[in-house]
């Protein structure tokens, strides 16, 4: 029963809080050094992620041609890292709200990067699918922890530069691996790659010892504390609350578009570079870096652009921009177009993310944050866990091969181009404030 009450009270500070124009968070007392570590921490966590991440799309050739392993089979190990990825987010998520962000980030950390290592052992295409799957786990959970962490640690007019620099720290990962991949594929081979993993669990153990837990979490747990209340179970809120139901809809609707987006885009493209542009794999590589290098740049100003303007425009901005630089992209056999839509398109991604990141989490108070933000984008990943598989298939069967298959994935972003049209604007507490 108590838990009840707990949820039924959330609900009503949340609407008084939202009538008043704050939350409990929107000023977090934090020094800006303590700020900046979880910030340096969770940044770091996530380009560890894209590496982890993006290592499979550039030594998917050598993997395939070791394993006797189709195209399909490739793709069908890309979906289940993407599952893997979508249970991360939703347990880490949880786990964060029950035992606090400093510890939850630690570990999933820690997780992710051992199980890579250990996935360069693989033998055949079943272990190798069962180390991706786990390293999907451990990776879902430094974003549905890091991104709750690092807003937290921010006053709401600079939230979105927050979270902007955190998905920088991606786009860098990625540039870390093509880096890693020109030094090191073509001499050691993909395992080598994979072993180099371990880098982040060990990094990790030095940095958290420098990690404060989020004020926002501190404040919660005392408030709890000194009212003898429970924590609110994430389910008990949505029964109770109307509100949070639709804005896990709108987190679930952006992170379909987010994810689907992603993954469509990058599981194949070295190849379609290789295949269709006639690069050689270590020039399609270097591309790649390039393409994040425009994402990392656009990753921050995007946020930035967020808390100017308003998450929802800046979103929906961001959405319109990317699809059709996409479309482009993949319509032209000129290798500098080609070139030139792409970085725009990723610039365009590394926006979409860093606005849809801030905006998702805003929407959920601190209590059942982690667990509301973790299950949007566990849902919004459902999906995309057919999309390597999806992707493969249209490139055998359309006139344009991989090319349509990357072009046609453009649709998907209507799913986040709607949530930003109907949903509420989180910013604008902050205007109300200052009036």
């Amino acid at each position: 029963m108590s838990v009840n009450i707990s949820a039924v009270g959330l609900e009503r500070r949340e609407s008084q809080d939202i009538m008043a124009g704050r939350r409990p968070d929107d000023d977090p007392v934090i020094t800006p050094a303590a700020r900046n570590t979880i910030t340096l921490a969770a940044t770091l966590g996530y380009l560890f992620d894209a590496y982890a991440i993006n290592i499979y799309g550039m030594t998917l050739a050598m993997i395939a041609l070791e394993f006797n392993a189709s195209l399909q089979t490739m793709g069908v190990i890309g979906s289940i890292f993407i599952a893997g990825y979508m249970l991360g987010s939703c347990v880490f998520g949880m786990l964060g709200d029950r035992f606090g962000r400093r510890k939850t980030l630690g570990f999933s950390i820690f997780a992710y990067g051992s199980v890579t290592a250990l996935t360069g052992f693989a033998t055949s295409p079943a272990q190798f699918a069962i180390g991706r799957f786990f390293t999907g786990v451990g990776g879902g959970g430094e974003l549905t922890v890091g991104v709750p962490y690092v807003i937290e640690a921010w006053d709401t007019k600079r939230r979105g530069l927050g979270a902007g620099l955190m998905f920088a720290g991606y786009a860098l990962g990625v540039v870390y691996a093509a880096l890693v991949s020109a030094l090191v594929l073509e001499t050691f081979g993909w395992r080598a790659m994979y072993f180099l993993a371990v880098l982040p669990a060990i990094v990790i153990l030095f940095v958290r010892m420098q990690l404060e837990e989020s004020p926002a979490y501190v404040a919660m747990q005392t408030r709890l504390a000194q009212t003898k209340e429970e924590r609110p179970s994430f389910w008990a809120a949505l029964k109770h609350s109307a509100t949070l139901r639709r804005h896990l809809l709108l987190g679930t609707l952006i992170y379909v578009s987010l994810a689907c987006i992603y993954y469509a885009e990058t599981v194949f493209v070295v190849q379609l570079m290789v295949t269709v542009h006639k690069l050689t794999n270590a020039s399609a590589v270097v591309t790649l870096g390039l393409f994040n290098v425009a994402m990392f740049a656009f990753s921050i100003a995007g946020g930035m652009l967020s808390d100017r303007i308003g998450r929802r425009t800046a979103g929906a901005l961001t959405i319109v921009a990317l699809a059709a630089a996409l479309w482009v992209m993949f319509s032209t056999s000129s290798v500098p177009l080609f070139i030139l839509f792409g970085c725009i398109a990723f610039a365009g991604i590394g926006g979409s993310w860093a606005i849809g990141m801030v905006y998702v989490a805003e929407l959920f108070p601190a209590e059942i944050r982690g667990s509301g933000y973790g299950w949007s984008v566990a849902l919004g990943r459902l999906p995309s866990i057919f999309v390597p598989v999806a992707v493969a298939w249209i490139a055998g069967v359309a006139p344009g091969g991989m090319s349509d298959a990357m072009k046609y994935s453009c649709v998907v972003l209507v799913c986040a181009f709607v949530a930003y049209l109907i949903g509420p604007e989180t910013v604008v507490r902050r205007e109300r404030r200052k009036a």
